[in-house]
């Protein structure tokens, strides 16, 4: 019968790209029983089912605010954390950003982070302006003089980011000559911000990365400097935690297998990911940085999603296990080498704290960003990841 082998072209597909398909498939409903939740697995312990395989870990270095930011990002200064046995160096700190700290990240992802010299994917198919999107889709600057209330301006935002055109670089004959020509009529025609926010993928940070020779763009542009606090202050964490085999925090201790000081860590390249509800990440590697040594930090802020992380080919079967807003992922050792990807955003699973439009209103750097019902309003229907990496 039909179903009891599987196709020839189910033959032919590695192990990844059949897992890929199983999470992403929209025709059927989505099981997630063999989907590993890291916030559950404590209760009880050890896990079971689909959490075979999880170790707890026990961080020896605090998770601490670096003093340079304007808010509490990190909710514990040892927070669990947990490590996968198939995995070698992976790590993840669940719910390891406060509430603020997670709307602070949101804002200067938007905000911040899409803003000349960084590149978008929209970069060479649209004159972009030298404001964010986000800003300008929502929050536009007042007259000279003249200021404006609350309501005028969110009214007025919306209106401009419906009105104001950016336009396509097709249309000026100015399409940048190191990428492929666009293909869809969207890209061969000027359109609002709050079109082009839509239509938003990634932005890349500090050492510019070119999608076409796979090559950092040396000296292009600095790290942020808030984001690389931030980073380093998770290397600094997770640098020699110490694998719990057994229940108790005293028994079975394993070493860590990445030798890695986190001290040593700078942010020198990163890419900001941004996903609706549909979008996917196909799985890769992350190998064109010269230091592997060094880990590949990830944060997670908005919607859930599926992670898949696999070994060396794509013939080895992944790994499942949900990244939630507020969660930390770390590559570091073997794990750095490993395929990963994102089959699947899981809809309706942005915290409250996000998508609530009352709930930023009283965040320290509110004043300095578009209302935080425009953020609510973005986060309840996407993903934002925001990574670091250092590469020499």
């Amino acid at each position: 019968m039909a179903d009891e082998q599987p196709s020839r072209q189910g033959q032919q597909q590695t192990a990844f790209r059949r897992c890929e398909k199983r999470y992403s498939r929209r025709d059927q409903e989505l099981d997630l029983s063999g989907v590993i939740d890291f916030r559950s697995v404590d209760a009880p312990w050890p896990p079971t089912n689909n959490a075979d395989g999880v170790r707890r870990v026990r961080l020896t270095h605090d998770l601490a605010t670096p003093s340079s930011l304007p808010l509490e990002v990190f909710r514990q200064k040892r927070p669990p954390a947990y490590a996968l046995e198939a995995h070698p160096g992976l790590i993840v700190i669940p719910d390891a950003l406060t509430d603020a700290g997670q709307r602070w990240l949101a804002r200067k992802c938007l905000c911040d982070c899409t803003r000349s010299p960084n590149r978008t994917n929209l970069d060479p198919f649209f004159e972009m302006p030298d404001r964010s999107l986000f800003s300008l889709a929502f929050s536009p600057e007042p007259p000279a003089g003249q200021a404006a209330d609350a309501h005028s301006a969110s009214v007025s935002g919306a209106m401009q980011g419906r009105t104001t055109m950016i336009r396509s670089r097709a249309e000026t004959d100015s399409v940048q000559a190191d990428v492929t020509r666009p293909k869809g009529k969207f890209y061969t025609q000027s359109e609002t911000p709050a079109g082009l926010l839509g239509h938003l993928r990634w932005c890349t940070l500090g050492q510019q990365y070119n999608w076409t020779t796979k090559q950092y763009d040396l000296g292009t542009s600095t790290f942020d400097k808030d984001l690389d606090a931030l980073m380093r202050a998770i290397a600094e964490a997770i640098t020699d935690p110490v694998i719990i085999l057994g229940h108790a925090d005293d028994e079975q201790p394993q070493p860590w297998p990445s030798s890695y000081d986190g001290r040593m860590f700078v942010s020198q390249a990163g890419i900001v990911n941004f996903y609706d509800q549909r979008t996917t990440m196909a799985g890769h590697v992350d190998k064109t940085e010269e230091n592997m040594d060094a880990p590949l930090i990830s944060t997670s802020v908005g919607l859930t999603c599926v992670y898949l992380v696999g070994g060396v080919t794509r013939d080895t079967e992944p790994t499942a296990f949900l990244l939630r807003s507020g969660d930390v992922l770390a590559m570091c050792g073997r794990s750095r080498l490993a395929f990963h990807g994102v089959p699947r955003v899981l809809p309706d699973t942005a915290p409250l704290y996000l998508s609530d439009p009352e709930s930023g209103a009283t965040d320290v750097e509110a004043t300095e960003y578009p209302q935080w019902g425009h953020f609510a309003e973005y986060l309840a229907t996407h993903r934002i990841n925001c990574n670091a990496r250092k590469c020499s």
